[in-house]
């Protein structure tokens, strides 16, 4: 079996970052702007309680923040490998879950949460392979 360079493995593990920051970055728009999640995801943004505002506002600000962690983990992706941990779990798992606990309650529609899912699989995978290869690779 041949093995990967340190620069492929620093390059799939840069990938993997970008591509969750950018993700991160995307879900802002819906929890920022109720319509777009209504839009994506089913429901009724006009429905939207102050308080329900509140806590998106809040999510918002922490996805926000998570988005710049992300891509700052790009810059040195081997030294910062076990981000990508934190990623796959709690972080795409507890969306995850969140988002199957909704679909089930009728607040947002399955179907339309089904590509989100695949994203987010695909995502946690690319990045579980990332960190088990990068671990060969000394920080």
């Amino acid at each position: 079996m041949q093995t990967l360079s340190p620069e492929t493995l620093e390059l799939l593990a840069r990938i993997a970052f970008l591509v969750a920051a950018v993700t991160d970055g995307l879900a802002l728009v819906p929890m920022l702007v109720p319509r777009v999640g209504a839009a994506l995801f089913g429901g009724d943004s006009s429905r939207a309680t102050p308080e329900y505002r509140y806590a998106m506002n809040l999510a918002a600000a922490l996805m926000a923040g998570w988005t710049v962690l992300l891509f700052w983990g790009a810059a040195q992706p081997i030294e910062r490998r076990a981000v990508l941990l934190i990623v796959v779990c709690p972080s795409i798992l507890g969306i995850v879950a969140a988002s199957v606990a909704a679909a089930r309650r009728g607040v947002v529609h399955a179907r339309r949460m089904v590509p989100l899912w695949i994203h987010l699989a695909v995502l946690s995978s690319y990045c579980l392979l990332v960190f088990a290869l990068s671990c060969k690779v000394p920080s």
